[in-house]
């Protein structure tokens, strides 16, 4: 089925085409809904902001918006659908920007009138703008709405991945969850063994820097921000139970001082992201 075409007897405005289109933002206040806001002022024309740290989400603004975007944390999705759910407009849309789309998603079926459709931008509010981004989408319920985003991201310059919600789970539990816990499990083992950054870091080379700074980075999040996406992927605990495992055969290896096993794991690896990543080995 063309998605681009399917519309039925509604069809959402073109991207910069106001139309009537208003667009609520609920978590508006926050540094991503900040950004959305600026983002799609100039292309839709009306955006409203509601957030639980100033104006409140009433059904009146619920009921203003074809489409309602959620830029709330993952574990308060159920709560804000509970409550707009209802007065959601049937010939709408609601949008989550969650790292996490299962459950999310299940949430937004369960209590949305009209249209679902989850996102995921890959980048943070720091992004100039969409040129070049990754943004995630899944199919939750509709097609009509579906279309008009990916074609709005398209003129953006974003790249529209569209991926079944458990398979972005899965990923994201490797691309963001392993690396939050490894980056941590790494800073925490320099604490118990007496390292420190200002002093030692200096004299550490510029690949241990480049580490540090990812954990600097990363620290500069709320810490809340990465548990909730560890506990709430369905996919989270295999993926540290899997960095776990390897630690545990490396240790393995150095207490039975087995070079061979050192090496070969080594290798395996080696030849892994070679294999399937040649330009950044290169």
């Amino acid at each position: 089925m063309n998605q681009e075409a399917d519309f039925g007897g509604f069809t959402p405005p073109r991207p910069g085409e106001a139309q009537g289109l208003t667009v609520g933002i609920i978590g508006g206040q926050g540094r991503m809904g900040a950004w959305l806001q600026a983002l799609l002022e100039p292309a839709v024309g009306r955006v409203l902001v509601a957030d639980a740290k100033g104006d409140p989400v009433t059904p009146e603004f619920v009921r203003a918006c074809q489409m309602i975007i959620l830029a709330v944390p993952v574990h308060a999705v159920d709560e804000v659908m509970r409550s707009i759910g209802p007065h959601t407009d049937p010939e709408g849309v609601v949008v989550d920007i969650t790292s996490l789309k299962q459950q999310p998603l299940a949430s937004m079926l369960a209590h949305a009138r009209g249209e679902v459709v989850g996102a995921h931008p890959l980048f943070g509010p720091g992004a100039p703008s969409l040129a070049g981004q990754i943004v995630f989408l899944t199919e939750g319920r509709g097609r009509r709405w579906l279309a008009w985003l990916r074609r709005f991201l398209r003129q953006q310059g974003a790249r529209a991945v569209v991926m079944a919600p458990e398979r972005h789970d899965r990923l994201m539990a490797q691309v963001q969850t392993l690396r939050h816990l490894m980056l941590y499990a790494f800073g925490w083992s320099l604490m118990q063994l007496g390292f420190h950054p200002k002093d030692d870091g200096e004299l550490s080379g510029p690949w241990f820097q480049e580490l540090l700074g990812l954990l600097c980075r990363q620290s500069g999040q709320p810490a809340e921000l990465y548990a909730d996406l560890a506990l709430h992927n369905p996919d989270g605990l295999n993926a540290a139970r899997t960095l776990q495992k390897g630690l545990d055969g490396l240790v393995a290896a150095l207490e039975g001082s087995d070079r061979g096993a050192l090496v070969k794991t080594m290798e395996e690896v080696g030849e892994f992201i070679k294999g399937g990543r040649p330009a950044i080995c290169a």
